[in-house]
């Protein structure tokens, strides 16, 4: 038996929306790779973060197609679940691309890592926000990992964005925390991001090749979660 919490990340100030995200508590690493895969696979929330140690902050980030270096939601979520089992704030994640720095602000969660770990997003820039609406699964199908935004309000560096990413098995996503910080790095500004049916995304950009992200995250249940791994 493995604990795991069922969060949303980047909800709007109300706690609607978000992502869906999973934490799975499994300190010394008694699941191993093949089961923290087929577990992944199993509980379908994109990434999956695994939390190796609570003490030292050691997680894993796994991907249904196997261990990556970061994801926006993942690390955000397994930051949160941290800072709520080990009853104080987390002040770095260690994962295998390397450290992500935590911290929180009032209600916001923030990450902060690297752009050299970040999963190779296109940025497709459209004339207005209403055009993002006009987006279609069927206009989305040969889309491969691709973030479509607008400016809604370039003064106050709001955007509107959504994702679609057919070639990694999802066809759109309700948040994108990596596109996100990307875009915040291309822009070299900071950015609100009004992102899928309406999740809210911070991002912004920071010295030495990095990228920051923030976003309202709320408890979804937590499961004892099993999982069978074929020889």
């Amino acid at each position: 038996m493995n604990r795991t919490r069922l969060l949303r990340v980047f909800t709007d100030e109300t706690g609607n929306f978000g992502d869906a995200a999973s934490v799975v508590i499994d300190e010394d690493r008694h699941l191993d790779e093949r089961a923290r895969l087929a577990l992944a696979r199993k509980l379908s929330t994109g990434e999956t973060a695994f939390i190796n140690d609570v003490e030292s902050a050691s997680v894993s980030i796994i991907h249904p197609e196997g261990e990556i270096d970061f994801a926006g939601v993942a690390a955000l979520a397994a930051a949160y679940v941290l800072a709520s089992v080990r009853g104080r704030p987390t002040n770095v994640l260690r994962a295998r691309g390397g450290a992500i720095k935590v911290w929180r602000d009032d209600s916001i969660t923030w990450v902060q890592a690297s752009l050299d770990v970040l999963p190779p997003w296109h940025l497709t820039e459209l004339p207005a926000a209403s055009d993002i609406e006009t987006v279609t699964e069927a206009k989305s199908a040969q889309l491969q990992h691709t973030m479509i935004w607008a400016w809604m309000d370039r003064s106050h560096r709001v955007v509107r964005a959504r994702t679609f990413a057919p070639d990694w098995g999802i066809p759109e996503a309700e948040g994108n925390g990596s596109g996100s910080m990307k875009l915040a790095a291309v822009l070299g500004k900071s950015v609100t991001i009004i992102h899928g049916a309406g999740s809210l995304i911070y991002a912004k950009p920071s010295p030495n090749n990095r990228a920051e992200l923030g976003g309202r995250i709320t408890e979804a249940g937590e499961l004892q979660a099993t999982v069978a791994v074929s020889p």
